[in-house]
């Protein structure tokens, strides 16, 4: 029994972790792409 909870502990954890960095790579993604787009918009003459 102990070594089903400590598996369960770490099953949970590690879905934790993986489910709370998809909101980190979706936040850089968005990151990129306004600097992308400001970067264009220099190409352009437009200010940010």
């Amino acid at each position: 029994m102990n070594k089903r909870l400590t598996l369960y502990l770490a099953l949970s954890a590690g879905a934790a972790f993986f489910l709370s960095s998809c909101n980190t790579f979706v936040g850089m993604g968005r990151d990129f792409q306004r600097l992308g787009q400001g970067v264009e918009n220099s190409a352009y003459g437009k200010k940010w």
